[in-house]
């Protein structure tokens, strides 16, 4: 309860938060806070030692808030449409994290888009089980705050035991759930969640939801589920698709069409939009998208350009995800680069691959996903500089040196020495070569393996964001710079 208390104590005083895990490595949870020049930590007496640091206040958020409600309530700040509301940090391609920067106008239009159209109101609860440094955390926690629901916090950890999942859904009546379709699938696994008839909605999205998951969910739960799309950059999901009742008779799973004041387009080589059954770059325009990345003008000019002429927006978010136009709303095919999601969480290979490289007895390192069964791993491939990456005392120093300053999920469960690189007929580095020996040496043992790190909720932390928006640049800036 402290930390929607402390959400919203965040914007009532005129700002907007970045969420952090405590149990990121020291030095990656430095970095953010570096990056985003915060000045502000709200924090618990367990986790303000993981944030101290010069120039940097924290304030403990109290466990209970006795005669809080007696107090006399505070003026609202006004609020401007392009007021950041909070900042989410993704992987970047350069080792350094980026913060994307999500206005108010874009968030609203996410909750009352979602609220009406699938009829949310006071009879509803929503089960709250994302991690809060996921934009999905924004839609559990607030939606029910518009609509006259209830939000039911789920404590945390609990979110990866199916079990204690559909414990929450039948003790409490949840009504709206979500699920990354790596954990449906396992949910759906569970004895008890058949017995979760309380659900109206089930709702999906971080990664494409498998045709055979979307099937064992409509024959196996009550609720209508939909399969929703969008990154970071974008407020939360910028596109929906409802699985038809007959499950059985679907060939494909869509990501479907725009949630309300969003415009998608499909952009071939050329620059300009496909026709109906054109594959394309899927790009992102409209009141959904994000201001850009916080302090880095450069990476935001990269990523929002303008459409093409003859648009219906002016400015767009190339999304880096492959689609194909079709009758019924538009499928997802893959990406255009090498970014993965694992359980829901967006890598950058070559983040990885830059803190490999940092490693003394490391030369050259590549990083690809592979699937193993109904799972994804992260191998990788690693010339030593003098040094036999087979061994298990270089993989164990490996993961070590990575865990050190990366988050568990961006850890390669898997090695294998990087005897030759692989180039495609352009001199381009082939990764597809690499995912292909990377099956085989899984499928035949002839890899080096450490722990398999699964993404960990963590206690969150909350870093208030003194800042506002910079119109002229689409970035934001220090309250004190921009006096």
């Amino acid at each position: 309860m402290h930390l929607l208390v402390a959400l919203l104590a965040v914007w009532k005083a005129g700002l907007s938060y970045l969420p952090l895990d405590a149990d990121d490595p020291p030095e990656r949870l430095r970095r953010v806070l570096d990056v985003s020049r915060s000045t502000l930590a709200l924090v618990t007496d367990a986790t303000r030692s993981r944030v101290a640091g010069p120039g940097l206040r924290t304030v403990t958020v109290p466990a209970r808030f006795e005669g809080a409600a007696d107090a006399e309530p505070a003026p609202l700040p006004p609020v401007s449409a392009e007021q950041p509301v909070y900042v989410l940090f993704t992987s970047g391609s350069t080792g350094t994290p980026k913060g994307v920067v999500l206005a108010s106008t874009a968030l609203a239009n996410r909750l009352v888009w979602m609220r009406d159209a699938y009829g949310v109101g006071p009879g509803d609860r929503v089960l709250q089980k994302t991690p809060v440094t996921f934009d999905v955390s924004g839609w559990e926690l607030w939606l029910p705050l518009i609509s006259g629901g209830t939000c039911v916090l789920l404590p945390p950890e609990e979110h990866r035991d199916p079990g204690l999942v559909a414990r929450a859904i039948r003790q409490q009546g949840i009504t709206l759930c979500h699920f990354v379709p790596t954990m449906l699938r396992e949910f759906l696994r569970h004895r008890d969640a058949a017995r979760c008839t309380s659900l109206r909605h089930v709702y999906c999205s971080g990664e494409p939801l498998p045709l055979e998951v979307a099937r064992t969910c409509v024959n196996t739960l009550p609720a209508a589920l939909h399969n929703l799309y969008g990154p970071t950059e974008a407020a939360i999901d910028v596109s929906h698709w409802t699985v038809p009742a007959s499950a059985p008779d679907i060939e494909r799973v869509l990501i479907g069409r725009p949630v309300d004041n969003c415009t998608l387009l499909v952009v071939g080589e050329d620059g300009r939009t496909v026709p109906r059954g054109g594959e394309g770059e899927l790009c992102i325009g409209g009141v959904p998208l994000a201001l850009g990345y916080l302090d880095d003008p450069e990476r935001t000019a990269r990523a929002f350009v303008p459409a093409p002429a003859g648009s219906a927006v002016r400015r767009m978010y190339r999304t880096g995800d492959r689609v194909r136009l079709g009758e019924g709303g538009l499928e997802y095919l893959g990406r255009t680069d090498d970014q993965v999601k694992i359980r829901g969480q967006r890598i950058e290979p070559q983040e990885i691959e830059h803190h490999l490289r940092s490693h003394p007895s490391v030369e050259e390192a590549v990083v690809v996903a592979v699937r193993t069964g109904e799972d994804t791993a992260l191998v990788a491939w690693v010339r030593g500089a003098g040094a036999d990456v087979s061994s298990r005392a270089l993989t164990s120093a490996l993961r070590t040196h990575l865990a050190s300053v990366l988050p568990p999920a961006y850890v390669p469960a898997h090695y294998a020495p990087l005897d030759e690189v692989p180039l495609t007929s352009s001199g381009k580095l082939d990764r597809a070569a690499l995912r292909s020996r990377a099956a085989q040496r899984l499928g035949t043992g002839r890899m080096a393996s450490g722990s398999r790190h699964v993404p960990s909720a963590g206690r969150p932390l909350l870093a208030a964001l003194l800042r506002e928006r910079d119109a002229r640049t689409g970035t934001a800036t220090s309250r004190e710079d921009s006096r």
